[in-house]
């Protein structure tokens, strides 16, 4: 079977796919150009079909085909948790001086209670790490010589989200208690404070149990969750919960139930670029 002319095209589709071949992206590029190229070229030797117009389609395939590279790309990705924080302490801020009807009453009004819970956010973070690394097992991990590295960055990244948490919570306790503060301002206050424990105690448990369940290496959240083992042979062998990174670096390994010979949740680095062999 010939190949259709694609040089036989109106001037028209060739305007409309090299405008749109931009928005796809560069891997998936030429198969988009030459199945659309296919596509118009039967379209307009077919006289039943001429009057239909493939703009619309061709349009929402190319930012299809986009908006999915991005979402393979960010999805659990350090990027997208910080940004999204990022985004959630805007639009609090937002509601903020909407519901102070200028920018200048929310600073105001954000500016005397600020100092009174950036006193009390290390104590609060630091009750919660404490009890949380009290009632869940430690982590070791095998297989790399740049733990040290790897270290170094998941503590930057949970301190960036341990921050932008605790700045949410101040702004949407703000925002609960902003209305009702003009007629009751003792009574707004301490319920402020206590609105502001209760979001940043649920904050930072979520925080610290995203944190458990990410990639030591790419931070990427980690994915594919399979059970391995049997339950009923947990004395025999191991038994609990495998999650491994998208991207290849590793493997955490959760036990179901704790034994005298598997104690804590074991990573176990995979990436080629590790310099000791991988212990399991």
């Amino acid at each position: 079977m010939s190949q259709p002319d694609i040089h036989a095209l109106p001037r028209t589709d060739h305007i409309l796919l090299e405008t749109v071949r931009h928005i796809v992206p560069r891997e998936d590029r030429t198969d988009w150009l030459r199945t659309w190229h296919a596509e118009l070229w039967h379209m307009r030797h077919n006289a039943r079909r001429q009057h239909v117009s493939l703009t619309l389609g061709l349009t929402r395939d190319a930012l299809w085909l986009r908006t999915d590279s991005w979402r393979r790309a960010y999805t659990g990705t350090v990027t997208l948790c910080l940004a999204t924080l990022s985004a959630l302490c805007l639009l609090a801020t937002i509601i903020m001086v909407v519901l102070s009807a200028s920018w200048h009453g929310a600073a105001l009004y954000l500016s005397v209670r600020l100092p009174h819970f950036i006193a009390g956010s290390p104590l609060l973070v630091f009750v919660v790490f404490v009890a949380f690394n009290s009632s869940n097992s430690r982590h070791t991990e095998h297989g790399s010589n740049n733990k040290l590295a790897f270290w170094f960055r998941r503590q930057l990244f949970l301190s960036a989200k341990t921050a932008l948490l605790l700045l949410l919570s101040f702004l949407l306790s703000a925002d609960l208690l902003r209305t009702p503060h003009a007629l009751f301002p003792l009574t707004s206050d301490l319920l402020q404070i206590l609105a502001f424990v209760i979001l940043s105690l649920l904050g930072l448990r979520w925080s610290f149990l995203d944190q458990q369940t990410r990639c030591r290496q790419c931070l990427r959240s980690l994915t594919t969750p399979a059970r391995v083992g049997r339950p009923s042979h947990n004395l025999l062998e191991w038994n609990g919960t495998e999650l491994l990174c998208r991207d290849g670096h590793g493997a955490l390994s959760i036990p179901e139930i704790e034994t005298s010979w598997c104690q804590s949740s074991q990573w176990v680095y995979q990436s080629p670029a590790c310099d000791e062999p991988i212990n399991a």
